[in-house]
Order: C-alpha cells, then sequence, then structure tokens
C-alpha cells in the first residue's frame, strides 16, 4: 500500500510548519500567561488558514478533509510543538458541532469551543451518568474540561432517556459555573458545574465515533512530538561534549538512539493502522503510541541531563504534552486492555 502524501497533504503539512516556526520557548511562555492560555490572534490565523474547517464538512463551511487529512495535520502540530489546542478546540468541536447553528462562529476562530464528558469519580467512562437533562435543562458537573478556562462554548454529554446526548451550552449561559485551573501542558482546563441550565435540542453527532478519530489524532499528535524530541536530541548529543567528545559518540547513547529510532518507525505505522481500520482499534493504537512516546520523551529529557526537564527547553513540555495526550480518553493501559476485551 502507497503510504506517501498527496499533494494537498504536503501543502497541510507545509502550512502547519509554517505556522508552528521554530516553536520558541518565549512565545510559549508568553501565550500562557494570556487569559484563558490561548493567543486568540494566532487562533483566529490558525482558522483562517483552514486547519480549523479542514476537520468539518462542506456542507457546513469546512473543507471537508479526511481522516488521513486531519492526522497529518495533527502530527505536523506535534512536531512543531504547538501551543494552540488544535485537537481540543479545532478538530473535536468540528465534528461534533457539524450541521448545528454553531459550527460557523468556529469554523472562523470567532467562538473556543471544547467538550466536556469526564465526570467525577468516573476516570475514564465516556457515558454520562451524573449530568442529566431533564424537560430541557441540564443538571451535573464535569471535571478535566480541556482548554476550559479558555472555551466560550461547551459541548456537554448529558444522560438523557437512558442515553447519552450531546448538548451545546454557552459560558455565559444562567446556572453555569466555570473554574479554570492549569494543568500539566500549561493549557487551562476547568471543572463546569450545571444548575439548572437552559439547553435546546440535542446535536445529531454520536460522541463514540468521535472521541475514536480524536483518538487517533492524540495517536498521530504524540509520534510528531516523539519525532521532535527525537530530533531535538539527536542535535544536543553531537554538539554536547563530555569528556573531550560529543556524547553522541559514546556507544550507550547511540544503542539508546537506535531504540527511540525503532519505536519511531513503530509508532508511524500504528498511526497507519489506525487510519486503515478507525474506530475498531483506535483504543489500542493511542494505548501502544502512547506508551512508546513517553519512552523516547523520558530518553530524551534523561539524555539532555537536568536541564531537560526545565521550562526554558521544548524537551520538557513536549513530554508533559504527551502525558496529557495519553490520559485523554483513556491511559494506555485502558486503552489496549479495552481493545483485548473487545476481541
Amino acid at each position: 500500500m502507497n503510504f506517501d502524501l498527496d499533494e494537498n497533504q504536503e501543502l497541510f503539512r507545509a502550512t502547519v510548519e509554517r505556522f508552528c516556526g521554530s516553536g520558541d520557548i518565549a512565545a510559549r511562555h508568553g501565550a500562557r500567561r494570556l487569559p484563558g492560555a490561548v493567543d486568540r490572534a494566532r487562533w483566529n490565523q490558525l482558522a483562517e488558514l483552514g486547519l480549523i474547517g479542514l476537520a468539518a464538512p462542506e456542507a457546513d463551511g469546512g473543507l471537508g478533509g479526511s481522516l488521513l487529512d486531519c492526522a497529518v495535520v495533527a502530527q505536523a502540530f506535534g512536531k512543531g510543538q504547538a501551543v494552540e489546542p488544535w485537537l481540543e478546540c479545532g478538530f473535536i468541536p468540528a465534528r461534533l458541532l457539524a450541521g448545528s447553528e454553531h459550527i460557523a462562529g468556529v469554523l472562523a476562530g470567532q467562538q473556543l469551543a471544547t467538550l466536556a464528558f469526564a465526570e467525577p469519580r468516573r476516570r475514564y467512562a465516556i457515558g454520562a451518568v451524573t449530568t442529566k437533562v431533564s424537560t430541557d435543562r441540564i443538571n451535573g458537573e464535569k471535571t478535566f474540561v480541556l482548554c476550559g478556562g479558555a472555551a466560550e462554548l461547551f459541548i456537554v454529554s448529558a444522560e438523557q432517556d437512558g442515553c447519552t446526548k450531546l448538548f451545546a451550552v454557552p459560558c455565559d449561559a444562567a446556572g453555569v459555573e466555570v473554574r479554570p485551573y492549569p494543568v500539566a501542558d500549561g493549557t487551562m482546563a476547568a471543572i463546569l458545574t450545571l444548575r439548572d441550565v437552559a439547553v435546546d435540542a440535542p446535536l445529531a453527532v454520536e460522541l463514540d465515533a468521535v472521541i475514536d478519530q480524536a483518538r487517533i489524532m492524540a495517536a498521530a499528535e504524540m509520534t510528531g512530538l516523539a519525532q521532535r524530541l527525537f530530533d531535538d536530541t539527536l542535535a544536543y548529543v553531537k554538539t554536547r561534549e563530555q569528556f573531550g567528545q560529543p556524547l553522541g559518540r559514546f556507544q550507550v547513547i547511540q544503542h539508546r538512539l537506535v531504540d527511540a529510532y525503532a519505536k519511531l518507525e513503530a509508532m508511524q505505522s500504528a498511526v497507519w493502522r489506525g487510519l486503515l481500520v478507525p474506530g475498531s482499534e483506535a483504543a489500542a493504537v493511542k494505548g501502544f503510541i502512547a506508551e512508546e512516546a513517553i519512552w523516547v520523551a523520558q530518553q530524551a529529557v534523561q539524555l539532555h541531563g537536568g536541564m531537560g526537564m526545565t521550562d526554558e527547553l521544548g524537551i520538557g513540555h513536549g513530554l508533559k504534552r504527551i502525558l496529557l495526550l495519553s490520559r485523554l480518553f483513556g491511559d494506555p493501559a485502558a486503552g489496549i486492555a479495552a481493545a483485548a476485551q473487545a476481541a
């Protein structure tokens, strides 16, 4: 099978690379100090480039990109160590809001939306239990709402008539309480409390299918991040000297880098596998890639020494983002176990 990218996919990747630039750490720190830890000017620019619309159908004004198109973009964002939450506030909302009145503002970058699905003491469960809708009013609490500190629109999962359904809830609606807090990668998540919040009809999109697609996007981003950390580490050991010679000349370090390279190749193959059979193996693919990406990131930190954990290098930032993505919609062990049970 031919895995070469077509002309449009190469263009998408090049667009993301130009957008991300060199991954300036000072700019990253500056963005994290902004309200909600999101640079809205950069987010609007990302929308103008069509990188949010890529995940939306043409009927909604999007580009109607395939899952492969989106995975190419996700991996490029990872390799560029983008500070913008494309997966959380771009891909997932564009998929979930398809056909709704809210999609236009999201695609234009005018409205930041995010998914609120996790409930207290429910760990990685996707279905809603404690958040309920009755007589057009929603009540409940959501935790680990990624980018909830910046979102103007929440896509909330809730139980209605025995099923999990999705509802669009503006952040300024009566009865909505948002309590932001920082998470590992520097973004602002939130605890979302809903008390008799009025809601319209549920969104006409299946949550499970979109989450499986999001798992593949997270896997692709982690693959890009691991590649960036490997490239930066390879360049570092070629120039950093110890005992009168570059670190890269020591055989033990060469062996570690060879092992890391082999894992990167396996991760890329797993991404292709997930794209070939989307849904059925998404959790397992993400779980496998998360384990490998964490290993590569840990080696990068160790080979950089103590400064690998500081905020002054991108190495530590990459590790933290990988750790967050590895636990989104289920940690590696949960994903692999779920796949084994399904088989």
